[in-house]
């Protein structure tokens, strides 16, 4: 028998003993011969296709080179693992070596681009985590993850894809959004194209949360709505039009403004998720205290009757001009409006930008809070003993200059 017969038969029953005895007894070279094959069969394949775990960790770590290497069906280790269903061999195999997710074998067809295809929900979801950057590869037919889970009717692998695309928090994170979401493949069919096609309505609502281009072209000049069959799908694409219009106005303003902040300070970057929440809580206490700071002012208001409405009670004020204003002198209120105010719209901004989530949900919240900071202008306003005019201009100039050096302050201290 020879050595490679005598490793194959180790690696069909999973037991290390055997390859030790060929290397240090036999044959040292054994491993670097098999490597210099072009495509071959390794003893990692064999072992994979047997579901031996311990022995592929084994011959991995003595030769991780197998691990990328192509057996005559084009597919490396891991592609085998994933096709014959070891799930728990694939994850070992990218625990050892992350970059393993985004190996190419046969039509290039990544291990995320087999997972994706057989409705693998949990190596999707652990190969995502381990090798972000895999999402941007593409077969020979350009195309993406994404499209392989429409082409094969995994819905359930869509849905995580998707999501993952949406709640991604890492620089970058929404342009990377837009161009996995609207790729198109070798026919020029976006995804969305693909799930009008399948008659998918569930898809096509899926993917209509997020930032799908409704008039994109094949290269036959058709759009989703040119080629929908099913009148359902035409019916949500033409409502989808309509309000698609306005969402996208809306959520460039909001998302340009946070992603600008972001990368200034370089908090998405540098901020975990455990960082991240603390700062939400501490920006949302800061926001809370400075909101209830402007309702209430050091001093007081000037009341109906002439009265103040804290221990100053025996102030009076014959004029009703200044009924609801505060009591404290012009000079001190700009001085407290200033430092409360820049403290309020800093915190609220900071609330906004650390925000991971980015799908319509995120809309609604991000406006909730810009109205909040309009409403805690006009109060401020209200109360305010100076000039209209003194005012705005504070808030408008002084506020926005004082957030870009606190982005700007933060992303020093971090990298620092």
């Amino acid at each position: 028998m020879t050595s490679e017969d005598m490793l194959k038969a180790a690696a069909e029953v999973g037991d290390i003993s055997p390859l030790y005895t060929v290397i240090l007894q036999d044959n040292p070279h054994i491993l670097e011969k098999i490597d210099l094959i072009p495509f071959i069969e390794t003893p990692l394949h064999v072992a994979v296709s047997a579901g031996h775990v311990h022995f592929a960790t084994e011959i991995m770590t003595l030769k991780p080179s197998f691990a990328e290497k192509l057996n005559p069906q084009g597919l490396t280790p891991i592609h085998l693992a994933i096709e014959l269903g070891h799930i728990t061999i694939a994850l070992c195999l990218v625990h050892i070596n992350k970059d393993l997710v985004r190996v190419k074998g046969r039509e290039g067809l990544t291990p995320l681009h087999l997972a994706s295809q057989k409705g693998e929900i949990t190596l999707l979801t652990e190969f995502l985590k381990a090798c972000p950057d895999s999402i941007k590869d593409v077969t020979v037919r350009n195309e993406t993850a994404l499209h392989i889970a429409l082409r094969h009717e995994q819905y359930a692998a869509l849905q995580v894809l998707f999501r993952w695309l949406v709640t991604n928090s890492q620089i970058g994170a929404i342009h990377l959004e837009r161009t996995i979401l609207n790729w198109k493949d070798e026919q020029g069919n976006t995804i969305l194209h693909v799930a009008a096609v399948n008659n998918n309505t569930e898809a096509v609502k899926l993917l209509l949360k997020s930032w799908m281009i409704l008039d994109s072209k094949n290269l036959e000049g058709q759009t989703t709505l040119d080629i929908a069959s099913s009148e359902d799908i035409k019916m949500v694409l033409v409502k989808a039009g309509s309000r698609i219009k306005v969402i996208t106005k809306i959520r460039w303003l909001i998302t340009s403004t946070s992603e600008w902040i972001m990368c200034k300070s370089g908090m998405r970057e540098l901020v975990s998720e455990e960082a991240r929440n603390a700062y939400l809580i501490v920006s949302t206490l800061v926001a809370t205290a400075t909101y209830q700071a402007a309702l209430s002012p050091p001093g007081g208001l000037y009341q109906t009757d002439g009265d103040t409405n804290n221990t100053l009670s025996h102030v009076a004020f014959n004029s009703s001009v200044n009924d609801g204003k505060s009591i404290m002198s012009n000079k001190h209120f700009m001085v407290f409006s200033t430092m409360n105010t820049s403290a309020f719209m800093v915190s609220t901004t900071t609330i906004i930008a650390l925000l991971p989530a980015r799908n319509v949900v995120w809309i609604p919240v991000s406006l909730s809070i810009m109205l909040l900071q309009l409403t805690y202008t006009n109060d401020v306003l209200q109360i305010s003993p100076t000039s209209l005019t003194t005012e705005v201009i504070n808030w408008i100039f002084l506020a926005p200059v004082l957030m870009l050096i606190a982005g700007i302050s933060s992303g020093s201290i971090h990298r620092g």
